[in-house]
């Protein structure tokens, strides 16, 4: 199945996180995702201003392993895998301290790390979302409960680390770190929630939260960990910094590597000089003649051979032309191999190209849902772009791979809109209207712009559509609403 997520990554960028995973007695899956982005015509975005270069600088993609699913009372325990294998990572390093147990530690430290940030990620949401409901102190207890359990039982594994190795406990430090700060935040999430709602039970599910938050402060001052000080600009800068250092190290563990080249390159090179030697021939029949019957007239040859010269380059230009289009849907401009330490476990092929309203499906359209006045307006005409999108994946080579069962894999694209803003008028106007005394008022207004997105997920013989309409101006992106 293909799952995804829409959010606003920052200012001028759109994420899309694709998750694929396959079907249990299927080996190998194949997904395939087409976008349609429609832009306003007074953008100037078409295939001469945008190249594919430029597309795909703003369209950055990393591809992860779905993160293993466990609920956070999961974790730690005798039959908690991810307690276990980061055990048996860290007895197997004391036992032999190899560059590939050293490896194979850090690997499982960083892979608990990123379990527990989800983990505990959905505890916070099932509680903000129980809120409303009776008995949210015992939701609020229940998850300090589980989250103090976690993290004493991980920190218990400090002591087992030798003393003399600094490289093993500088890991660990990082990922104990990371953890504390991912309590932090959510923590502070419900904690927001509650001062929102207000339940009967509000002053004791918030202390018991606050408490924890506590520990936590004074858990990360003793280590040196780094943590928000109020009135502090720089502290805070570097917390930041630092958290995002955390983050990258510690989910590198899921990330995949990729290997990127153009799709089917040596197919378009034969395709090419197909066409230039066809071009040669009809060059070559159309010169014999007049070669032939104008010998004695040397400066109309000349001319005649310069004329069917320009012709020949212009045969070439259309037949590679005609065999790039023809090789379209079956190669992609890009495809990248994706795998885990060098054995490969899928590919993603990708391709970008405009097309005009007759090329897209009925349903596309219907989702666009353009108004009878930007559908009869002829100066309003939009620019489609396609990006197409083709995924497969090893689901027998992802399963228990590191004794986890990985669902799939995560693509994270993120779309910069950066360019496409350039051409875009002030994002404020003033609009003038009067009251209910007739009195003159000058109004201030947005002036926005709408990119409508529609997306096309199809595997096996099923086929979904999502629909986002995303308000932009100058000065960003205001929104993303779902439109299907």
């Amino acid at each position: 199945m293909i799952d995804i997520q829409t959010k606003i990554h920052d200012k001028f960028a759109i994420e899309f996180k694709v998750g694929f995973s396959g079907r249990e007695d299927v080996k190998d899956e194949r997904f395939d995702v087409n976008t349609w982005i429609f832009l306003p015509n007074g953008l100037d975005i078409n295939k001469d201003t945008y190249s594919k270069d430029r597309f795909y600088t703003d369209m950055k993609s990393n591809v992860r392993l779905i993160t293993p699913s466990f609920a956070l009372s999961e974790m730690v325990g005798e039959e908690a895998v991810p307690f276990n294998n980061l055990k048996k990572a860290v007895e197997e390093v004391v036992a032999e301290p190899s560059e590939e147990h050293h490896t194979e530690f850090e690997f499982q430290l960083k892979l608990f790390g990123s379990i527990f940030k989800s983990s505990v990620r959905d505890a916070a949401a099932m509680v903000i979302r129980n809120l409303a409901a009776p008995n949210s102190y015992e939701r609020c207890a229940l998850f300090v409960e589980d989250a103090r359990k976690v993290l004493s039982v991980f920190r218990g594994v400090a002591a087992l680390l030798p003393d003399t190795d600094g490289e093993l406990a500088s890991k660990f430090g990082f990922t104990d770190e990371y953890m504390s700060h991912q309590v932090e935040i959510r923590t502070l999430r419900i904690i927001r929630a509650l001062d929102q709602q207000k339940t009967s039970d509000f002053d004791s599910a918030r202390s018991v939260l606050a408490q924890l938050f506590s520990e936590e402060e004074t858990y990360k001052i003793q280590k040196g960990y780094s943590h928000a000080v109020v009135n502090d600009e720089a502290n805070n800068r570097d917390l930041l910094y630092r958290h995002s250092l955390l983050k990258k190290y510690i989910e590198s563990a899921l990330f995949l590597k990729v290997n990127t080249t153009q799709d089917g390159i040596a197919v378009k090179q034969i395709s090419f000089s197909l066409a230039a030697g066809l071009a040669m021939m009809v060059s070559l029949l159309v010169t014999m003649p007049f070669t032939k019957y104008l010998g004695n007239y040397p400066s109309v040859i000349f001319i005649t051979v310069i004329l069917i010269y320009m012709l020949k380059d212009r045969i070439k230009e259309l037949t590679r032309w005609m065999f790039a289009y023809q090789l379209k849907d079956k190669y992609f401009d890009n495809k990248t191999v994706v795998s885990i330490k060098d054995q490969k476990v899928g590919w993603i092929k990708e391709g970008m190209d405009f097309i005009t309203d007759d090329k897209v499906p009925e349903e596309v359209m219907r989702l666009r849902g353009r108004s009878k006045l930007e559908a009869d307006n002829a100066f309003l005409e939009e620019k489609i772009l396609l990006y197409r999108k083709k995924v497969e994946v090893d689901q027998e080579l992802l399963k228990n791979h590191y004794n986890y069962d990985f669902k799939g894999i995560n693509d994270i694209m993120r779309y910069h809109i950066n360019f496409l803003t350039k051409k875009m008028d002030n994002p404020e106007s003033v609009v003038h209207c009067l009251d209910e005394r007739h009195q003159l008022h000058a109004v201030k207004a947005e002036r926005v712009y709408n990119l409508f997105t529609v997306l096309q997920f199809k595997w096996a013989d099923q086929t979904e559509y999502k629909a986002f309409r995303v308000q932009v101006n100058r000065d960003g992106i205001l929104s993303i609403e779902n439109q299907s």
